[in-house]
């Protein structure tokens, strides 16, 4: 290691003299870190206390369909703020991260905070496989593109087999995970299929795009899907050994099997359907019929929707093709219904059909059993 002269210019790049500086800080880099983690707090108040009625319609928007809201109002909120902020654009194509990046440069006067502050613009929201290196770095594994991100922070105990999902702000050739980061144990493999899945689904060309989008529902799914893993464990943990296998054979094939795979779209377009079938009277046995077959379809396929209803309304429209069943529902009230158009609802319903049809009468068969 080189020795500076305590006349000669700092190396943090202030430009002032070295003894006038950094010459009692024991390490330039530890100066720069805590100047980061103050930013990283100042940068999550500065979105927390923004005003806008997108933000506040958006939050509520979220807060009716997420369990893990109910779970955690506080993680919710957090993990809200630090999503909306950092990927979410206003009515002038600006991010919230972006404005606060512009305002506080002229605060900072080290040049390698600035530089690290400035990249922040760059923001990456990733998913993945996660392995513990030491007790201040991660090293994740991103879905999709396979790359290796080391990530530090001062993390606890981490689990095999762990899912990764945060906004990570770039600082170097590392990362900082911004305010609230997931670590979910158990779920990895079921994880990185469901973002595979959903991507290639939305015909996406970078994760970050899809994750920018979908990055709460993911978080919620990951909620869900490790919930339902600490209650099949402990249900295990009760059952005789020879009555295990059983068990995993029903789960297998039960309708219950779907719900870890349900995100707020699938439920809403589900309890759509419910709704409009009681409403409209139909018959009880054939109105779980049509809702089977959304479920199976869901957990099957598990499209990414966009606009849930017009599956509701494209599951009664099918129901025209079931020589089996009564219901029936032209498309123009269906449309009317659902506030979504009746091409849609059509070219939906067709493709259901075509798919599902075998499936229909699978269950019609279990139906009039």
């Amino acid at each position: 290691m080189s020795t500076v002269g305590r006349n000669e210019p700092c190396p943090c790049g202030s430009g002032k003299k070295y003894k006038k500086c950094c010459e009692n800080v024991v390490n330039i880099d530890t100066l720069v870190s805590q100047e980061l983690d103050v930013l990283q707090a100042q940068l999550y108040d500065f979105i927390a206390s923004a005003q806008s009625a997108e933000m506040e319609e958006s939050y509520h928007h979220y807060l009716s369909k997420m369990d893990l809201m109910q779970a955690d109002p506080d993680i919710y909120e957090m993990a809200f703020v630090s999503w909306y902020g950092a990927t979410q654009k206003d009515v002038d194509g600006v991010r919230l991260i972006e404005r606060f990046v512009d305002k506080q440069l002229s605060t900072v006067t080290r040049p390698q905070t600035a530089a690290v502050l400035e990249s922040w613009k760059n923001i990456r929201v990733t998913a993945g496989t996660v392995e513990k290196l030491d007790d201040n770095t991660l090293r994740v594994e991103e879905a999709i593109t396979g790359d290796t991100l080391v990530v530090t922070e001062k993390f606890g105990k981490l689990e095999e087999n762990s899912f990764f999902l945060g906004l990570l702000l770039p600082n170097g050739e590392k990362y900082l995970p911004f305010a609230q980061y997931f670590i979910y144990p158990t779920i990895e493999k079921a994880a990185m299929e469901l973002v595979k899945i959903r991507f290639e689904q939305g015909e996406f060309e970078k994760l970050h795009d899809y994750l920018s989008g979908q990055y709460l529902e993911i978080a919620d799914v990951g909620f869900v899907l490790y919930s339902a893993e600490k209650k099949k464990a402990g249900k295990a943990s009760s059952k005789p050994a020879e009555a295990e296998q059983d068990s995993e054979d029903k789960s297998e094939n039960s309708i219950e099997g779907v719900e870890i795979w349900k995100t707020p779209e699938y439920t809403e377009a589900i309890t759509s359907l419910q709704t409009f079938l009681s409403e409209k009277g139909e018959d009880k046995k054939e109105s779980e019929l049509l809702v089977a077959v959304l479920e199976k379809y869901f957990y099957t396929e598990r499209p990414t929707i966009r606009n849930p209803k017009i599956y509701s309304g494209a599951m009664v429209d099918m129901a025209k093709n079931i020589e089996e069943i009564s219901i029936r529902h032209v498309q123009k009230e269906l449309a009317e219904y659902f506030d979504v158009s009746a091409n849609s609802i059509s070219r939906r319903s067709k493709q259901i059909w075509e798919s599902y049809q075998d499936t229909v009468y699978e269950l019609l068969k279990v139906t009039n059993a």
